[in-house]
């Protein structure tokens, strides 16, 4: 059965001319993939502007920040746990992937009472408050489904993964045009984010179970899930810190001003985020080589950050500077002359898109050197002063205080990483010429 399994990954080496194919496949599909499932996501805050307004997107922006930062909780590194696990031995499959559920299990009912909770007591608003139960609904399933994908991954089957992102994205798209023909509300609306996840975990298990027809239920066993545990958390307390210093902007600004001010801000803040996505997705793609590069501290490893850091800052000013010049012109064509008054937040948040791309280029540079230190204090550290930094602005100035901190908060991380990585070893150089 394993000779069986290991053919279906692709794991026969000797056949070279497959083995070129194989990487060209996996890459395009996780790449296409996660590009499509991005987008989607993306573009529903866009038809939301456009269809339903500034208190709408306002209250859609603040639930998904929320959510996304829970997202993070029922995964906690397990995903990462599970590719080099079974990457490294198909045998571990089934007691893995359990004991990985096992696991998700508890952290799923941690953030499903939290939710409830901070709901109930904390959101007044109801369109803002179902909204939040609606997509905490959907980062629950999310959740599963992407162990799901990690098993795929380690088999590199990655082409299984662009059919679930894309099926789902197909299912969004359509309720979202069924949804504005049919004059649906707001949360009918965002329900289609549901929709689509639900489909792509039930095309996910539909394929597991055929791929691993093996692949019954295994007893959990608390010492593995220990281990599993020790080895997977410190990962997901670095990507909690990366999400929480995304959207601490969003969550501190809504205890200040009403939902249309809110609204505003989102529609700014979405090329902040589409940068960071942009980047984080390349930057996935190109961490194996990174990693292999700095394995040892080389010219050619101090070449490679060089060239990198070059080529994002040079791309990512020019793309700041011409956001800067033509933001009344974006913010009108992207969300509607409703918005307009967001130009001058726009411009404000401009000078942190080349800095958000640093700190996503600096952070995969330390995690490929295996300096987790690094990331985890500079993450701390932003998040700190993020936090200081917005409730002190935003409650003087409001919406401007709040994207003035986020580019202080960027400028700082950027600063920081860029000390450590001239105090290192491994691409010196490459931090001299960037200062």
């Amino acid at each position: 059965m394993l000779r069986k399994l290991w053919a279906l990954a692709g794991a026969d080496q000797m056949m070279s001319s497959v083995l070129p194919r194989r990487l060209f496949i996996n890459g395009t599909s996780i790449f296409g993939g996660e590009a499509i499932a991005r987008l989607a996501t993306a573009l529903m805050a866009l038809v939301v502007a456009r269809f339903y307004g500034l208190e709408a997107l306002g209250n859609y922006g603040y639930a998904l920040a929320l959510a996304s930062v829970l997202l993070i909780v029922p995964d906690l590194g397990l995903h990462l746990f599970v590719v080099r696990e079974i990457a490294s031995s198909a045998s571990k499959i089934p007691e893995v992937f359990w004991n990985v559920h096992g696991l998700k299990l508890g952290l799923a009912a941690t953030v499903t009472a939290f939710a409830l909770s901070f709901g109930e007591l904390a959101i007044a608003d109801r369109e803002r408050r179902f909204l939040f139960y609606v997509l905490i609904v959907r980062i629950l399933l999310q959740s599963f489904s992407q162990a799901v994908m990690a098993v795929f991954k380690a088999l590199e089957q990655m082409h299984y993964i662009a059919l679930q992102q894309s099926v789902n994205s197909i299912v969004v798209i359509a309720w979202t045009a069924v949804s504005l023909f049919g004059g649906a509300g707001l949360p009918v609306l965002v329900a289609g984010l549901v929709a689509g996840q639900v489909a792509e975990t039930l095309v996910g298990w539909t394929i597991l179970h055929k791929v691993l027809p093996f692949l019954h239920f295994k007893p959990w066993n608390r010492q593995e899930m220990a281990r599993i545990a020790a080895a997977s958390f410190p990962f997901g307390v670095t990507a909690i810190l990366l999400a929480l210093n995304l959207r601490i902007d969003v969550l501190v600004l809504s205890r200040y001003v009403p939902s249309s001010i809110l609204g505003q801000f989102n529609s700014a803040a979405w090329f902040v985020i589409a940068m960071f996505l942009g980047s984080s997705l390349l930057m996935s793609v190109l961490f194996p080589k990174l990693s292999r590069i700095l394995e040892q501290p080389s010219g050619l490893g101090s070449e490679y950050v060089r060239t990198l850091l070059k080529n994002a800052l040079m791309f990512t000013a020019l793309s700041s500077l011409v956001v800067w010049v033509f933001a009344p012109f974006i913010i009108r064509v992207a969300f509607g002359p409703e918005f307009s008054p967001a130009t001058h937040l726009l411009r404000i948040l401009a000078p942190a898109l080349p800095l958000v791309v640093l700190n996503i280029v600096f952070f995969y540079i330390f995690a490929a050197a295996r300096r987790r230190f690094v990331c985890l204090a500079t993450l701390g550290f932003g998040l700190v002063l993020g936090t200081v930094l917005s409730v002190y602005l935003t409650s003087r100035y409001g919406a401007t205080g709040s994207a003035t901190a986020d580019v202080v908060r960027e400028f700082a991380m950027s600063s920081m990483y860029l000390c450590f990585l001239i105090q290192g070893h491994h691409a010196r150089q490459a931090g001299v010429a960037l200062l």
